[in-house]
């Protein structure tokens, strides 16, 4: 199969006997370990719209998948198969990215968060990202923030590393039309690698990161549980 990416937002979906059902049993005791119930509400949607997509996508009832994590503990599937996956949500939104890809990885964030992202900016971009970023006419900076962010969490997650790779030993750069990656030597990657994806859905922004020639324009599908 290509590679696909689904949203929903997570408001849409009911917590229901089938929905329940779809979770094996130490997810459905996960799913009642939190306690706030927005959290509980986005543990069970996450776990509706992973398990639903792969089911699809494989032929297979959602119920009977099991999972695994590697040592950074990035969840895949066990057995292994021939289909790995990405997950990100934010408020309002949740997104899952699908591919024969293993190396994958995709993050959402709120155009809100817009302002935030530029205080913190200082600590979480590279060099050349804060002059990049700095050269910008100020009406710009603040989505460009936004957009810097979720294109460096995908980079993370697609390297399966988690926060193990320092936020200032890459950086994206803006070319008139593509993101291209730096990457310095000591985090072991040929930046020339990846292909970036960029995607607006409604108030959020949504990053894709993959390995190796990129597809067309991923496929944005809405889940309808």
């Amino acid at each position: 199969m290509s590679t696909q990416l689904w949203w929903v937002n997570p408001e849409t979906m009911v917590v229901s006997p089938a929905a329940l059902a779809l979770l094996s049993e130490q997810e459905r005791a996960q799913h009642q370990r939190f306690i706030p119930p927005k959290k509980r509400h986005e543990y069970l949607a996450t776990r509706v719209l992973v398990r639903s997509v792969l089911g699809r996508a494989l032929d297979v009832e959602p119920q009977t998948l099991q999972f695994t994590a590697n040592a950074w503990g990035r969840p895949t599937l066990w057995p292994p198969a021939p289909l790995h996956f990405n997950v990100s949500h934010t408020d309002g939104l949740l997104v899952c990215l699908v591919s024969p890809n293993p190396e994958i990885g995709v993050d959402t964030e709120r155009l809100a968060r817009a302002t935030d992202l530029l205080a913190l900016a200082p600590n979480v971009f590279a060099p050349q990202e804060l002059s990049d970023l700095a050269a910008l006419p100020a009406g710009e900076q603040a989505h460009r923030a936004v957009w810097l962010w979720t294109l460096k969490e995908s980079y993370i997650k697609a390297r399966g590393m988690g926060m193990a790779l320092a936020l200032d030993g890459f950086a994206f750069r803006f070319d008139t039309d593509r993101v291209r990656l730096e990457v310095s030597p000591a985090l072991e990657d040929d930046g020339a690698r990846w292909q970036f994806q960029t995607h607006q859905l409604g108030l959020h922004c949504v990053s894709t990161a993959m390995a190796g020639p990129m597809e067309d324009l991923l496929p944005v599908r809405q889940f309808h549980p």
